[in-house]
């Protein structure tokens, strides 16, 4: 097929112009500013709501990457028909989640993205944005049934940058509790939104809720979070006085008659503004590192929680819980797009965060317990 067939039609739309796409927004991440253009107010509504915390003025001038995002309630055949490649999960993920293909465009690498569910299709741009007339990054489909995609695009912008900087990708939510920068971590499902949640309520600032970047400096390890509000589950609301009015009273009453497991699986997504639910300004964007959390344990009220003090150099077998591929988007410093299926290297870890204090929670999930050991545990560090 005419790899360069479906560019061309897309250029020719002009979906890629600020004359096609008149609204936009500007948000400020360390070090980087990311711009989005879209034909669609709505989105741009939508998503000035949600980056509130680091949006930036019209006036703003300066921009490092831009991107579009296009309303379209039918994409063309030509997109539509892309011999897509399913894109490998990562172990313990099952079902289609993301499809990819691979083309050169006037001399640039771009990787197309389908997002299997919602049919929303990237266009993800393998070099570092410039000034040259080639097509941007930019997304096409049902752009505003589906804002968090969007808002996910955006972000990742920002993660890819920093790692194309040197910084290790982590899976696990942060905050700065007792002025000390604490991540996270635990399989998916595992209670990491959940315990940061309620860490929070004696802490100062959220930090990041399922993605960090660790990189080193002199003073230690500088940890960098996203602004993406927590999407939690039922589950975590109903037992948090904080995060009651993201629910009515009677479908709270209604998950607190569920059985307690049903109700820990139960998946619903709402979003949490921490800056609205819990003080102004509570998001902060980096913190020096000072300890981990790892969650490795299980539903079994036998078993009292308990929390061992140790470091990943002593107990590598917990480096599984942080590890985190850079993801379909990704491309190195070189443009090259990261291969299907490849997982991050153990360690890389090790070497960066491996004498780094870690408390590991085992036994049984007592979220009220946890609360108690880590904030003990993180008082005796120094």
């Amino acid at each position: 097929m005419n790899t360069e067939s479906h560019f061309q039609l897309l250029s020719t739309l002009g979906i890629n112009s600020k004359s096609f796409c008149p609204h936009a927004l500007r948000i400020q991440l360390p070090g980087l500013v990311i711009s989005l253009h879209s034909n669609s107010e709505r989105l741009i509504d939508t998503l000035k709501s949600y980056f509130d915390c680091v949006l930036l003025s019209d006036e703003h001038p300066q921009t490092d990457i831009q991107l579009f995002a296009v309303q379209m309630d039918e994409i063309p055949l030509e997109i539509r028909n892309l011999p897509w490649q399913d894109w490998h999960r990562e172990a313990g993920k099952i079902g289609r989640k993301e499809a990819c293909f691979d083309a050169d465009y006037k001399g640039i690498s771009y990787r197309w993205i389908l997002k299997v569910k919602t049919q929303v299709v990237f266009c993800q741009r393998g070099q570092t944005e410039s000034s040259d007339s080639a097509l941007h990054s930019f997304a096409l489909g049902p752009v505003n049934n589906h804002p968090n995609q969007i808002i996910n695009f955006m972000l990742t912008q920002f993660l890819n940058h920093r790692q194309r900087l040197g910084s290790l990708l982590g899976h696990a939510s942060a905050l700065r509790i007792h002025n000390k920068g604490v991540a996270i971590a635990g399989l998916s499902g595992g209670g990491k939104s959940t315990l940061m949640l309620k860490l929070l309520e004696k802490g100062q600032h959220f930090i990041s809720n399922d993605r960090i970047l660790c990189h080193a400096t002199a003073e230690g390890i500088q940890l960098q979070g996203i602004p993406k509000q927590p999407r939690i589950n039922p589950g975590t609301i109903v037992f948090n006085p904080r995060l009651h009015g993201l629910m009515s009273e009677s479908e709270r009453q209604s998950y607190l008659a569920m059985p307690t497991e049903e109700l820990r699986a139960h998946e619903e997504k709402y979003d949490a503004d921490v800056n609205q639910l819990f003080w102004p300004n509570c998001y902060l964007a980096e913190n020096r590192l000072d300890a981990l959390v790892v969650l490795n344990w299980q539903a079994n009220p036998e078993h009292p929680t308990f929390c061992r003090q140790t470091t990943l150099a002593k107990s590598p077998e917990l480096v599984a819980a942080i590890m985190k591929t850079p993801g379909v988007f990704f491309a190195e410093a070189n443009s090259q797009f990261i291969a299907n299926g490849k997982a991050p290297h153990p360690q890389r870890y090790l070497d960066l965060l491996g004498e780094l204090p870690c408390l590991e929670l085992t036994g049984n999930i007592d979220f009220e317990a946890a609360e108690r050991l880590v904030i003990q545990a993180l008082e005796e560090l120094h």
